[in-house]
């Protein structure tokens, strides 16, 4: 079985089609075709071809040279409607049909029909690969009609790029065909071209990835190999590209285009003593070249134990290969790039806590060198990931439907708050129904418990740091290229974000640079806390201005309640990008229990009406008012219990507070699974809250049969049916809650009947719109998608 590399460049190629080095006026390609033809040779390629970009110079030295070469070309058209390029892999060709290629290839009609006439084996490259921006579905259709062998392995091309157009082919059928000739009136090479002949090449610019992926047909020379391609019994084998090959490419490259200018700026950046390191002269051995790259470092003892670590990990390994220790490189770049930026936010916290703003201003331009390391890394992403959209509508087209794959980030997980408990409740339906996807977070060590789902993403942690007004949470900035490593294997269809800090921050920039739909998550009113805790006015408009900011950079906003689709509307926000938030609770877990079932729970209360809080014991939960309202009611009636469950950082003031009445009792934190024993306990919920935008505590109340009276500022309102679950009340009115508490009272002395009525509605009303399948119906499953959980 005869294996050839049927798609490779060389010095004699165009100008590149990357964006980082295009900017550098790079090449396209360095290497030489002796190079190519040798290295091709070593690897197990039967017979040799260069496919440069409309250029035949390389792989004609070749043929001329060596029996078991033939020439290539990589030819540019163009669909004449509208100008959309295509690149098309063109064999066997000799010089006087290249010159008519050059002429008619501005036209694909006319350079299709040309290639039939002349009998020339050719493929259609990468076609899923946007390459002027106009590529669309119907081109694609077309390029179906008018060719019969595609590139299915590009080595290039992700493994999501190439397999779904390779199902796309595969699935094709006689009728879909015949429907697509119908619409376009394009006439086919064959009588039976649905069915498609494919190759493979590594379509490899820098010399690193020759012979890595390539094409298998039966043939003897190279002569019976170009008739199997055309006759269409060739097919592919070989690696993918992930961008992490596609950055070493990039620097490989770019270090060759540095060795030809004498000025090159890139000889100062750091990357320019890893690019010696891995790709200097062949002659010079490795471990001189590390030598000398040491002694010449001048840069921060952090880097030259990087390089140190690097040198004695190849000393270890007798024969280093880039392409079989791109994880080791990759590594090291990261861990020199997370050295300066945690060096960069230290710097800036402790200039910044000083009010040295001129000095944290410097810091930020001393790590302009690890923003330069990175850029290839963000390029190379957008680079294989332009085609994303494309992708989706070919996957549309696909008998085969499946739900998103979907990385949801999130800056809490394991903390004091409602968007943790659902998450971590979310996760583990996720995990329990085999569903694809990952919580995407940044745990430090001691934060792992056995309450989390095991389908995270942990991102490594760079630097972390206590926020203001909430001492007990800490927030983490994550790695960025361990971490965009770890998410691109997951290869995401789209991306959730519940929170807008560093997590949410990088999920947003991960997410456009996969080109991928982002869905915001909006759980917490920000502006509402910072106004309730600290009443900060310059503080809440500028966290207001940013947060609005990040939510209009989605596709979607998902959005817990009416109340809070009006209040977003209102500070900017568009409403056409807003859903519901479809919530999921566990009704088996969340009922009420007996005192028979209370298993040791039981609180110790005296006889009297039960009033019952539950969740973050902060200001910003306007706890306040409920000690008022408290104080008030006793006044009125003595027999009132108030019981606290959860912590805070305003506990301690809380007891404080209370500490001369008896009657009141603090349980601190309760483990999710116990609160069902605390709902089961309580009379009615007293939730005051003006911030929360949903209120998951009232919705599990209601689950346990308890009412609740909440505030008519924040989301618990919409849950809340008045007079029919419980009471919604205007925010702040003192005499209206103690009232209504009182009036809640007299109703179960008085009115038990209806007490127990309001009670079964309360249950009834808050599992008819939640559960599993209402989730898996609203946020997982594409359009028109019919798949049953």
């Amino acid at each position: 079985m005869a294996k050839v590399d049927l798609h490779l460049h060389s010095k004699y190629s165009e100008r590149p089609s990357e964006w980082f080095l295009q900017k550098l006026g790079a090449a396209e390609s360095y290497s030489e075709p002796e190079y190519i033809y040798d290295t091709a040779k070593k690897r197990g390629m039967s017979f040799v071809t260069i496919t440069d970009h409309n250029n035949i110079e390389g792989s004609a030295l070749l043929a001329q040279k060596y029996p078991d070469a033939f020439t290539g070309v990589e030819s540019t058209s163009y669909f004449p409607e509208d100008g959309c390029k295509v690149h098309i892999l063109i064999y066997g060709l000799n010089p006087s049909q290249f010159d008519d290629i050059q002429i008619i290839r501005k036209d694909i009609y006319e350079l299709r029909d040309y290639l039939v006439q002349e009998n020339l084996a050719h493929s259609v490259a990468h076609a899923t690969y946007i390459i002027n921006g106009k590529l669309t579905i119907e081109h694609l259709h077309k390029l179906i009609l008018l060719f019969d062998v595609f590139e299915s392995i590009n080595g290039g091309r992700t493994i999501t790029s190439n397999l779904t157009w390779y199902q796309y082919l595969k699935y094709m059928t006689a009728e879909k065909f015949n429907d697509l000739k119908d619409k376009y009136l394009i006439q086919p090479q064959r009588a039976n071209s649905w069915v498609k002949g494919f190759t493979g090449g590594s379509d490899d610019h820098a010399g690193i990835y020759i012979g890595e992926t390539y094409t298998l047909a039966s043939a003897n020379d190279p002569d019976d190999f170009l008739m199997h391609i055309r006759n269409r019994r060739g097919y592919a084998k070989g690696r993918h590209n992930d961008f992490q090959s596609l950055v070493f490419a990039i620097y490989k490259i770019a270090y060759d285009y540095s060795q030809n200018q004498s000025d090159s700026i890139l000889k100062s950046f750091p990357m320019s003593d890893v690019s010696e390191l891995v790709f200097g002269e062949y002659h010079i051995s490795l471990l001189d070249r590390l030598s000398r790259i040491y002694s010449k470092t001048n840069t921060s003892k952090g880097y030259k134990s990087k390089i140190a670590e690097l040198t004695e990990q190849i000393r270890r390994r007798e024969d280093f290969s880039i392409i079989r220790n791109l994880d080791l490189l990759y590594d090291k770049i990261a861990e020199i790039v997370d050295e300066i930026f945690h060096d960069l936010i230290s710097s800036i916290e402790g200039n910044l806590s000083k009010g040295d703003i001129v000095n944290a201003i410097r810091s930020i331009s001393a790590a302009l060198p690890g923003f330069f390391i990175i850029v290839p890394f963000f390029s190379s992403l957008m680079h294989m990931n332009n085609n994303r959209e494309l992708i989706e509508k070919i996957r549309m087209e696909l008998p085969i439907k499946k739900p998103k794959r979907i990385l949801w980030f999130t800056d809490t997980l394991n903390d004091m708050n409602g968007v943790s408990v659902t998450l971590k409740q979310l996760g583990w339906q996720f995990f329990a129904h085999n569903v694809d996807i990952r919580l995407v977070t940044s745990l430090l060590d001691k934060e792992f418990s056995d309450e989390l789902p095991p389908n995270i993403i942990n991102l490594p942690t760079v630097y972390d740091f206590k926020l203001p007004y909430y001492s007990d949470y800490t927030v983490k900035i994550p790695s960025i290229l361990k971490s965009l490593r770890d998410l691109h294997h997951f290869e995401p269809e789209e991306v959730f974000i519940s929170t807008p800090g560093p997590v949410g921050l990088f999920g947003l920039m991960a997410a456009k640079m996969l080109n991928i739909p982002t869905t915001g998550i909006y759980h917490t009113d920000f502006t509402k806390e910072i106004n309730e805790i600290d009443g900060n006015e310059s503080l809440s408009n500028f966290v207001e201005g940013f947060v609005n900011w990040f939510y209009k950079q989605m596709d979607l906003i998902r959005v817990p309640t009416r109340s809070y689709k009006k209040i977003l509307s209102e500070r900017g926000l568009e409403p056409s990008k807003m859903r519901d938030l479809p919530r999921q609770i566990d009704s088996d877990l969340f009922h009420y229990q007996s005192p028979e079932q209370l298993n040791g729970m039981r609180l110790n209360l005296e006889h009297g009406l039960n009033l019952l809080y539950v969740g973050r014991v902060s200001k910003d939960k306007n706890l306040e008012f409920l000690s008022e309202v408290y104080c008030e009611l006793l006044k009125e009636r003595e027999d009132i219990n108030l019981i606290i469950a959860g912590d805070g950082p305003y506990l301690a003031e809380m007891k404080s507070m209370h500490s001369k009445y008896p009657r009141v009792q603090f349980l601190g934190m309760v483990s999710y699974d116990k609160l069902p024993l605390i709902y089961s306990q309580g009379d009615v919920l007293i939730f005051p809250s003006v911030t929360d935008t949903f209120g998951m505590v009232v919705l599990e109340a209601q689950c346990c049969e308890l009412p609740a009276i909440v505030s008519d500022q924040g989301g618990p309102q919409d849950i809340i049916e008045n007079d029919v679950t419980g009471y919604v009340l205007p925010a702040l009115n003192l005499r209206v809650w103690v009232k209504k508490v009182l009036d809640f009272g007299k109703m179960i002395d008085e009115d038990p009947l209806k007490y127990q009525s309001m009670r079964n509605e309360s249950r009834l009303r808050a599992i008819l719109h939640t559960g599993w399948d209402v989730v898996f119906r609203n946020l997982l499953l594409r359009e028109n998608d019919t798949v049953q959980l």
